[in-house]
């Protein structure tokens, strides 16, 4: 089976994109999927953080955006099952590249005003490429005081641009720079944190269930033969 791709994507700085990219990376790795983390951003947090996990899976590579076509394609010769892609956190050609290969764009929302109206011009980008039908918003970050009138009002931006809210929220933990700092998932820091894992599991069952299988490639039919034609 063809390797899945998953890109990452949000213009808007500090919104989360790498967190949730290595996180999910991890339970990709913890559910028997080998994964390949991809870091196109120039930030390059998503490459530190593969650093300070040494040698643990996922492999996690630094790559050049005018090669990522070359990146996929190898990863998917080297049983790879899933690739993910940490997009630049910014509307611009590595961006919509990396939205074009992807099967499925996760876009992580925080729900202050000016990650909600980035978010329309990222969404652009994502339409642009003809993938806002695979895209889902994650809303992240989330403060536990007026949670829910900040939801409704996120769900209605998504909705009003066309794309898909994810059911699963993710609320603001210590556990998530922790993680960072230390080169982990918050799955992997122990029952204390057990909050913010179990969050991460379930976007991860859903993303997981929900995102398109690749299809495999055609067999080309044989042409048949020519009546009388010699063998």
């Amino acid at each position: 089976m063809p390797a899945r791709i998953w890109a990452f994507v949000q213009s808007k700085g500090g919104s989360g994109k790498s967190t949730l990219a290595t996180n999910i990376a991890v339970q990709a790795e913890a559910a028997g999927q080998p994964c390949l983390l991809v870091d196109l951003d120039q930030q390059s947090s998503a490459a530190l953080w593969g650093q300070l996990r040494g040698n643990k899976k996922p492999t996690v590579f630094e790559g050049r955006p005018d090669k990522l076509t070359e990146i996929v394609n190898s990863a998917k010769t080297l049983g790879v099952a899933l690739i993910i892609l940490d997009a630049p956190s910014k509307n611009d050609a590595v961006t919509l590249a990396a939205v074009r290969v992807a099967d499925l764009i996760i876009c992580p929302v925080m729900v202050d005003l000016f990650t909600l109206a980035g978010l329309q011009n990222t969404a652009k980008v994502i339409e642009m490429a003809g993938k806002l039908s695979a895209t889902v918003g994650v809303l992240n970050d989330l403060d536990e005081s007026g949670v829910t009138v900040n939801i409704g009002e996120a769900e209605a931006v998504l909705k009003a641009i066309g794309m898909p809210a994810c059911p699963v929220h993710l609320f603001h933990r210590p556990a998530y720079p922790l993680a960072i700092r230390k080169g982990l998932s918050v799955t992997e820091l122990g029952v204390q944190q057990k909050a913010a894992a179990d969050e991460i599991r379930e976007l991860w069952a859903f993303l997981d269930a929900g995102a398109p299988q690749p299809k495999p490639p055609r067999s080309k039919a044989k042409k048949p033969g020519k009546k009388g034609a010699k063998p």
